[in-house]
C-alpha cells in the first residue's frame, strides 16, 4: 500500500515537472495599423469668411410724413416702378395741419398779379421796381406752394422700385417713422458687420463674392469700412456694392458676402484630417521607419481644409491623415504600397 502511494505521488510529481518544463513564455506581436499619410509641405493659404446681411438698393430714398394728416390715397403699390417726384402717398389737403389750401390761394393770387404786372410793364405803365416786386412775390408764393404740396403729396427724388409701404388708407401718418421706401435697383448694396480682428484687415476697393441661394456668386466691392464700432454689438459696419445683372437681386433678399480676410504665402501646411486634440493640445501622428509617433504641434491659420503649422513639424515629414483613431504613440503601421515607396524612397 505504501509502495502504491509512493508511485502515485511520484507520478504526480513528474507530470507537474513535465508540465512546468513544457511551459513557454509567449511574446505577443502588436498588429500593424493600416494608415494613409501625406507630407507636410509649404504652400499658400487664403482665409475667407462669410458674413450675412439684407440687400437694398444702392440708391435708396425713404418717405417720411412732416404733418400728422390722414392718408387719403396710395396711388402706387409695392413692387411698382415710379419716377422721381411721382406721388407715393397722399395726405388730406383739408386737414388742420395742412397749409396746402392757403399756400395755393396765395400762389394763384401772386401768379395772376405777376402776369398783370408783366403786361403793364411791357406797356411802360409801371416802374421796373414794381414789376420786380411782383415777380419776387410770385417766386416766393410758388416756392411756398411747392413746399405745402410736398407735405401732402409724398414723393422721392429718384426713379426706382417701391420696396415698402407701411401705412394704409385712413391711417394717421406718423411723424419720424418711415412710411415708404423707394430703391434704385440697377446697383445693390449689402451691409454686413464684422469683429475688429477681421475688419482691421480690410480696405476699401477689395473684391468680395455675394452669394444668393444656389445662384452663381456676384462680384462686389467694399465701398466703406466703418471706423467705429456699434456701441451695442461692438461690430464694425462694412458696405459692399454690386451691379444687378438681369435684376436678379431684389431689395430685402438675404445674402452672404464671402470676404477674403487674410492671404499667407509659402507657409508650412498639413491637411486638417491629420490634426486632433487631446485636452486642448493639438497633436498629429508622424510616421518614421514603419512606426507612428505622437507629435505636439502649434497651429496657426486655417481655411477649413488645410492648417498652418507654426512649430512641432518639419517640411517633408509624413503625417497620418487616415487611420489615426486606431493609433497610439509608437504604433507599428502599414502603408499602401505607393505611399510606402514614397516614404522609404
Amino acid at each position: 500500500m505504501r509502495i502504491l502511494k509512493y508511485l502515485v505521488a511520484c507520478g504526480t510529481g513528474l507530470m507537474l515537472v513535465s508540465g512546468c518544463g513544457s511551459e513557454q513564455q509567449e511574446v505577443k506581436e502588436i498588429p500593424k495599423v493600416a494608415v494613409e499619410v501625406e507630407p507636410a509641405h509649404n504652400g499658400d493659404l487664403t482665409i475667407t469668411k462669410t458674413f450675412s446681411g439684407t440687400l437694398e438698393g444702392a440708391k435708396q430714398s425713404i418717405v417720411y410724413a412732416t404733418i400728422p394728416e390722414r392718408v387719403v390715397s396710395i396711388p402706387v403699390s409695392e413692387g411698382s416702378f415710379i419716377k422721381k417726384g411721382q406721388p407715393i402717398i397722399k395726405l388730406d389737403k383739408n386737414g388742420s395741419a395742412s397749409k396746402y389750401n392757403q399756400a395755393r390761394a396765395v400762389y394763384l393770387y401772386a401768379k395772376e398779379n405777376y402776369e398783370k404786372m408783366s403786361r403793364l410793364y411791357e406797356q411802360k405803365a409801371i416802374s421796373e421796381m414794381n414789376y420786380n416786386k411782383a415777380g419776387m412775390a410770385f417766386e416766393v408764393a410758388k416756392s411756398d406752394f411747392a413746399a405745402a404740396t410736398a407735405t401732402v403729396e409724398l414723393s422721392v427724388p429718384i426713379d426706382g422700385i417701391v420696396t415698402d409701404i407701411s401705412v394704409n388708407l385712413g391711417d394717421q401718418a406718423p411723424l419720424g417713422i418711415p412710411i415708404a421706401t423707394v430703391a434704385n435697383t440697377k446697383e445693390m448694396r449689402l451691409t454686413v458687420f464684422l469683429p475688429l480682428k477681421d475688419v482691421e484687415k480690410l480696405t476699401v476697393g477689395e473684391v468680395a463674392d455675394i452669394n444668393i441661394y444656389s445662384n452663381a456668386p456676384i462680384s462686389a466691392k467694399i465701398i466703406e469700412v466703418s471706423r467705429s464700432a456699434d456701441p451695442n454689438t461692438r461690430l464694425f459696419r462694412v458696405e459692399l456694392e454690386m451691379n444687378n445683372p438681369n435684376d436678379l437681386l431684389k431689395p430685402g433678399m438675404y445674402a452672404g458676402a464671402r470676404i477674403v480676410i487674410d492671404n499667407f504665402r509659402d507657409i508650412l501646411l498639413v491637411s486638417n484630417r491629420a490634426i486632433f486634440s487631446e485636452e486642448g493640445i493639438f497633436k498629429i501622428y508622424v510616421v518614421e521607419n514603419g512606426m507612428a509617433y505622437t507629435r505636439t504641434i502649434e497651429i496657426g491659420a486655417s481655411d477649413g481644409v488645410k492648417t498652418q503649422i507654426l512649430s512641432g513639424l518639419e517640411i517633408g515629414e509624413q503625417v497620418v491623415v487616415v487611420g489615426k483613431s486606431a493609433l497610439r504613440d509608437e504604433t507599428p503601421v502599414i502603408l499602401p504600397k505607393e505611399e510606402y515607396e514614397n516614404v522609404s524612397g
